[in-house]
């Protein structure tokens, strides 16, 4: 990488990491969705008495598979998120890796 491809990379890393960081908040706002709406199931299979267990493990069976869909949601949004924070991280590690070797080269010169 010579001098210029690592000046014209340090200019367009900062609007990717702002890119990556609204990923990061809309990824952050769907696992809060995921999470309200898995506990509003919950609560309504419980008030509603759809669940008759006779004890916590049954209950908690019960309640599993009358929210499969939302868990699936849930553990989708969770992805969504680590990948998103993954990506976060790699795009400021590069930023801050080439601001390192921009001090060197000045450094050097």
């Amino acid at each position: 990488m010579d001098k210029q491809s690592i000046i014209n990379r340090l200019l367009t890393l900062p609007t990717e990491i702002s890119e990556a960081e609204e990923v990061v908040l809309q990824a952050n706002g769907r696992l809060v969705v995921a999470k309200e709406s898995l506990q509003a199931k919950e609560d309504s299979l419980l008030l509603g008495n759809v669940i008759d267990g006779k004890n916590a493990e049954i209950r908690a069976a019960q309640i599993r598979q009358y929210t499969e869909h939302e868990r699936e949601a849930l553990s989708d949004a969770e992805l969504n998120l680590k990948n998103a924070v993954a990506r976060l991280g790699k795009v400021r590690d590069e930023f801050r890796a080439l601001r390192a070797v921009a001090e060197l080269m000045k450094e050097a010169a």
